[in-house]
């Protein structure tokens, strides 16, 4: 084999690797910009398939229920850090998954919302919160646990895409 074949499989090859990637990617990736201070990064990678949730991953799920009016046509995006089979626990003010605590928002002296309920996770469901103690998230139960099929993407936070607010005045004082 002459060092032209090998430089045109080769290209043939990464060339095959490439476009296959970029149809994966178009059907299955997705960016998404981050419009709340839920959590710091201000953009996600996010990927439909495959599936695969960790602890530490960011999930973009549809609305609880008890929301799904009033966040018509949006998801949640969270941070998971309960996995099926962990436990919930409450602890001075705070539902604890896992050992890490997440205290709740106080309105007027009292929660916001009620907290979580004790327990496991259990088999398909996931804890997913935000940084700050006004996340709507699982440590309330009105948003509960997120059901493995409501949710829509899998990613990693990025900081290579600027925050929305950023893009907004570029583009603004640009004229566009």
């Amino acid at each position: 084999m002459t060092l032209r074949d090998l430089a045109r499989r080769s290209f043939m090859v990464g060339g095959s690797l490439f476009v296959v990637a970029g149809f994966w990617l178009l059907h299955n990736g997705r960016l998404t910009l981050n419009a709340s201070h839920s959590l710091p990064e201000p953009a996600y990678l996010m990927w439909a398939w495959p599936k695969v949730i960790w602890k530490g991953a960011v999930i973009s799920a549809d609305p609880p229920a008890a929301y799904a009016a009033r966040f018509d046509g949006l998801l949640f995006t969270k941070r998971v850090v309960g996995l099926p089979g962990d436990r919930i626990e409450h602890r001075d003010g705070a539902v604890c998954v896992a050992g890490e605590c997440f205290p709740l928002a106080v309105k007027d002296g009292a929660p916001f919302a009620p907290a979580l309920a004790e327990g496991v996770i259990p088999d398909g469901h996931y804890a997913a919160f935000g940084s700050s103690a006004d996340s709507l998230d699982s440590r309330y139960a009105t948003v509960g646990l997120f059901a493995r099929e409501s949710i829509r993407a899998v990613g990693v936070g990025t900081t290579l895409v600027p925050h929305w607010k950023e893009l907004k005045a570029w583009a603004d004082a640009h004229g566009y």
